[in-house]
């Protein structure tokens, strides 16, 4: 079409079936029409008398504008209407899965969607058409919409694969072959699929064309030339975001080309290839041995991972394999053979600096001398740049860099230490030191500098652990309206078993606990209506140390320990007696309290009254004064904290994952003995085997100042009576440590629960830690010490003494701490309703960083509606904090979770804090996180009958290794006999990846959720 000659004309006169295009000729009309036909486009209306008789080159090129417009969203209809609806239709069902017509045209309807509403806004505006009319403006309305670049970037993302499955699917699919030829036959221009696929590619130029001419014909007084400036911007910010994913794609593809290769080459390497490792260099290097000799060996650097591996000259034929892309890696290592002997993650690797003062001496000599080259080296390019005459002063500078050029090569060549580097690996037997000699000390230097810049970037961007695996969301469906979660805990299972984990429901009126068990698969066994208050937290305590036989014979018999005084009260946990003054409270329920497993609020009265009578609480005093020569401290070394989830702080590992060098309390570890809060089940093990059982109770803290205990392995369902400790305010927290239970209180009080000899628990002391208006609203163990939260400080505890060692403030704020969580040297905190993380440094107090979550959160939620994603930014803040190992967790508002890597002390070379970098996880809940917990579970044991399943779980597993295969073998045996899960719970499920709404988009949004990652 000649655009200088652009001419309108009306190609029906009847009103209703009116259309306009440029009069070309009357063949390119009836090509124009036959396209139309074929494309199932409606004609639109036609233009007002102004427009077809307008000949200024604005005018010519919005009606171009438009042409193109319409002649791409024909192309789009016919990927929908002759090829997806076609495909998807149940008589075309054979020719193509219709999961993979999906891949091969994802997101298509979406760009179809967003340029037919385009094409109507661009067809109404020409229908109005006069002198001052505008277009910019809906260059801008349509494109600076989120939904409108995330889609083209999951297309192009997608598109590779896309072309990919085409081909795959003709050469394995004739009919679908033959399909494809079809309709490529019966299109106008016979574009093939392929053709049209590449259409919304090329689209993007297009506009940058028609908008540059349209501002190049539109006078700046214009009310259209300010629009379309704004909208060339937002174009050029698109075709650049288009072509960098081009870009971006295809190095990835090269990418992973050449990690395929690796794969291939090394033996014994697997899973190198994922869509985040990147590789750097190689490098042929000689390591000693643990023979003295000194061996050949191979590096491998990539951005998370070092590799190590033996070289070996290749003999007989040569196999080459063939690159796809352009890459020398392959063409350099075709001559030798390898065998991968280490698999490092560059987390766990530090280079250690020469301790020998001569070779300090060399190497700052040689680092010195590398400045002052480089920066003459810039003076000379400065000094050529000079207009005036430089000529004695270049010499000068030449001669200078000459010499310093000689004197380093001198350095470098007068001692073989230079090419020496040693790295120390951090494994679970503790470090462990390797030394590589490079050819080279130039060669040392730089890759010493290329590992340090490598960890770095894996200290800002996370990328030193895989990714959290999602394994599986869980519906737990509301038996009352307004039911959310409070809290959540693991129990502590027999050793070799799977923890179930308590979680907390609470609509205000009733505390109700679901019972989440994790083999064979996550499901809810069952929930039930505890109390008639709301459940605020929940721990699990283990069971007491095991006691010697001496230590069983030295404690009075109960008849003699109730004819004795009193001194001070305790709390005993067992069966009812009359023949003793103290009370035993057991946990079983008798036969008239079973029931058909229902809960409901109008049966808990009675229910409480039933067990107010059947299990009370008296306070005796003959234990502690029988006990007082015979008393001794029971607080084995093992020991773990277990916290509640609900103050957002990690949950150490239980001691049952953990095994005890003390055989002793590693089978029956910290709990209450002697016949406390044992099931008929437990009592007849006890008969059977002469002993009695220890178990872990489940202590939940609710609003109303009641802590309910309940025996782990109890059924909650038909387990009615239950140990019920009052106290005067609500109880928020419940921290267990070293044989002792601390509980804070709602008026700032923290009572101080301690263990006696026989096992029962007596309430020993209370500790006014903070006031009625500022409780301790969050708990934490950190260096043996337990850390309180209470409004905007914390104060320190030792839990020996009992006493307050420190107090600090952490800010000047009104805000008072509502989360915490420690990893290692740091402890990370967050405020009442902020949106902000800080981290301070557990022994100097100080403030090593302060992390806005806004920005992160709101990248996850580009796909939501702009008001939701409005909405809740205006009230984000973070609801849950967990640490783990070396990860943060983070859970807000907003139904996001995000992650940061933890590095626990600033870097030993540089002294520096490097702050964490955030990363969004792609699945999340629609309404608040309300929780995070972790839980410890056994791996499930090899079988014969299961080798398949079991091979996959190895290789799952093995991926997540960062370590080499030699250190895995010196790893605890423990450790590979577990797997751990990270549980969030929240309202609803959501899946961020999904930037466009679909039917079931809010159909769970009142359902509570469970998510589980392994980790």
């Amino acid at each position: 079409m000649r655009r200088d000659c652009l001419k309108l004309r009306l190609s029906d006169p009847s009103p209703g079936s009116l259309s306009f295009h440029a009069s070309d000729s009357e063949e390119e009309s009836s090509d124009r029409g036959s396209r139309s036909s074929r494309s199932g486009v409606d004609e639109p209306h036609a233009l007002p008398a102004t427009v077809t008789a307008a000949q200024d080159t604005r005018t010519h090129v919005v009606v171009e504008l438009y042409e193109t417009e319409k002649s791409y969203v024909e192309a789009l209809e016919i990927l929908v209407k002759k090829y997806l609806q076609p495909l998807k239709s149940p008589e075309n069902a054979g020719l193509l899965d219709a999961f993979l017509v999906d891949e091969i045209f994802y997101q298509v309807p979406g760009i179809l969607n967003v340029h037919q509403v385009f094409l109507e806004q661009l067809r109404r505006r020409l229908e109005q058409w006069d002198l001052q009319q505008k277009v910019g403006d809906v260059f801008l309305d349509v494109f600076t919409q989120p939904t409108v670049m995330d889609t083209y970037m999951s297309f192009i993302n997608n598109l590779k694969k896309a072309k990919e499955t085409i081909k795959t699917a003709s050469s394995s699919r004739p009919a679908f072959a033959k399909f494809l030829d079809a309709m490529a036959r019966d299109h106008k221009g016979k574009l093939s699929l392929d053709n049209l696929l590449i259409k919304p590619v090329q689209k993007f130029p297009s506009y940058k064309l028609l908008i540059q001419r349209l501002i190049k014909h539109t006078d700046q007084s214009h009310p259209d030339h300010k629009l379309l400036l704004e909208a060339q911007k937002e174009i050029h910010d698109l075709l650049e975001l288009i072509n960098c994913t081009e870009r971006e794609s295809l190095e990835l593809e090269q990418q992973q080309q050449t990690l395929r290769e690796l794969e291939q080459m090394i033996e014994g390497l697997s899973n190198l290839v994922t869509l985040d490792r990147m590789f750097l260099r190689h490098e042929m290097v000689t390591m000693p041995s643990a023979q003295g000799t000194i061996k050949d060996r191979a590096l491998f650097l990539f951005n998370d991972t070092l590799l190590i591996t033996s070289v070996k000259r290749r003999t007989g034929t040569i196999k080459k394999p063939t690159p796809t892309y352009q890459s020398t890696i392959a063409s350099q290592m075709e001559g030798n053979k390898y065998k991968l002997l280490m698999r490092i993650s560059l987390a766990d690797l530090e280079i250690v600096k020469a301790k020998d003062e001569n070779l300090r001496r060399i190497m700052h000599e040689v680092e010195t001398l590398t400045e002052d080259v480089n920066t003459l080296t810039q003076i000379s390019e400065n000094v050529a740049a000079l207009h005036t005459q430089h000529v004695q002063l270049e010499e000068i500078v030449r001669e200078m860099l000459h010499n310093l050029n000689r004197q380093l090569s001198e350095r470098q060549n007068s001692d073989t230490q230079l090419c020496y580097m040693e790295i120390s690996l951090n494994t679970s037997n503790g470090p462990e030191n390797l030394t590589i000699i490079y050819p080279k000390a130039e060669k040392r230097s730089n890759w010493e500098e290329l590992i340090n810049e490598t960890k770095q970037k894996l200290c800002v961007y996370g990328q030193e652990r895989p990714a959290p695996e999602f394994l599986s969301p869980v519906p737990i469906r509301k038996t009352r309206a307004g039911l959310q979660f409070t809290c959540a805990a693991p129990t502590l299972p027999p050793k070799g078993q799977s923890p179930d984990v308590w979680v907390c429901n609470s609509d205000g009126y009733v505390g109700q606990v679901c019972v989440l068990t994790l083999t064979p698969k996550p499901q809810v066994t069952s929930c039930n209506g505890v109390c008639n208050a709301r459940i605020l937290c929940v721990a699990c305590v283990p069971p007491a140390p095991a006691l010697t036989r001496q230590q069983t014979l030295d404690i009075p018999s109960t008849s003699s320990l109730n004819s004795t005084s009193s001194v001070k009260p305790g709390i005993s946990i067992s069966d009812p007696d009359d023949s003793c003054k103290n009370i035993r409270l057991d946990s079983s329920s008798s036969s008239d309290e079973e029931d058909d497993g229902s809960s409901t609020s109008e049966n808990q009265d009675a229910q409480s009254e039933r067990s107010q009578e059947s299990a009370t609480i008296r306070l005796h005093s003959s234990l502690t004064a029988s006990l007082g020569n015979h008393r001794t401290t029971l607080t084995p070394n093992h020991s773990k904290s277990l916290s509640t989830p609900h103050t957002g702080q990690s949950i150490q590992v239980h001691p049952v994952m953990k095994s005890s060098s003390n055989p002793a309390v590693d089978k029956q570890a910290m709990g209450i003995n002697s016949g406390t809060l044992s099931s008929p089940a437990s009592r007849q093990s006890s008969e059977d085997s002469g002993t009695t059982a220890n178990q872990p109770t489940m202590w939940l803290g609710t609003e109303d100042g009641c802590i309910h205990v309940y025996n782990c392995l109890d059924n909650i369902r038909i387990k009615k009576n239950k140990v019920k400790l009052q106290h005067n305010s609500g109880v928020h927290s419940i921290v267990y440590v070293e044989g002792k239970v601390f509980v804070a209180l709602g008026n700032g009080d923290l009572v101080v629960y301690c263990r006696d000899i026989d096992g029962s628990w007596s309430e020993r002391s209370t500790i006014p830690v903070g006031t009625g208006s500022s409780p301790v609203s969050s708990m934490l163990l950190s260096g043996g010490k337990l850390w309180c939260a209470t409004h905007a400080s914390i104060k320190i505890i030792n839990p020996h003494s009992l006493q307050v060692d420190e107090t600090f403030q952490i800010s000047s704020e009104t805000k008072p701490i509502s989360h915490m969580a420690v990893a290692g040297g740091t402890i990370w905190l967050s405020l009442h309703n902020a949106a902000q993380l800080r981290c301070y440094n557990s022994s100097s107090r100080e403030q090593l960083a302060e992390i806005n979550i806004t920005p992160q959160v709101t990248k996850m939620l580009h796909g939501c509606d702009d008001i939701i994603r409005q909405h809740k930014a205006a009230c984000l803040r973070v609801t849950a904090l967990l640490a783990h190992r070396d990860t943060l967790w983070v859970g807000t508002s907003a139904g996001v979770l995000l992650t940061a890597p933890l590095h626990n002390s600033p870097n030993a070379r540089t002294g520096v804090f490097t702050v964490p970098h955030l990363t969004g996880i792609t699945y999340g809940h629609t309404g608040h996180v309300r929780f995070l917990t972790i839980v410890e579970n056994p791996a499930a044991q090899k079988q014969p009958a299961k080798t398949t399943q079991t091979s996959l779980k190895t290789k799952a597993l093995s991926r997540r290794s960062t370590n080499a295969e030699k250190l895995q073998k010196q790893a605890e045996p423990t450790q590979s006999n577990k797997e751990t899960l990270i549980i969030s719970g929240g309202d609803g499920h959501e899946d961020f990846r999904s930037s466009s709404s679909t039917e079931d988009a809010g159909r769970e949004d009142s359902t509570n959720h469970l998510l589980l990652w392994r980790v």
